[in-house]
């Protein structure tokens, strides 16, 4: 029995193949980009906020290391409320 192809057979793939796989790729590409367009939107937001804590921490820090060696209490020209003062202070 012969397994070969007929010589008349023509090796490649068709238009129609083709197409659904450009279709397919184009999808995948389509929903990868915005997947990760969502991640990086999260990345920024998350260093944001990260960046806003830390602040806020080193304020109060700065706060409580002043309290604590006897110096001026927090002044609120350079950010500091005295609400936070009193939280700091209370903390002691």
């Amino acid at each position: 029995m012969n397994l070969a192809l007929p010589k008349s057979s023509r090796h490649g793939f068709t238009l129609l193949e083709m197409l659904v796989a450009i279709t397919v790729a184009a999808l995948l590409t389509t929903v990868s980009l915005n997947v990760y367009s969502m991640f990086h939107h999260g990345v920024l937001e998350t260093s944001l906020h990260y960046e806003q804590f830390v602040s806020e921490k080193v304020k109060e820090l700065r706060c409580r290391t002043r309290f604590v060696r006897g110096l001026p209490p927090c002044d609120t020209t350079s950010g500091e409320s005295r609400a936070s003062r009193g939280a700091i202070r209370a903390r002691f």
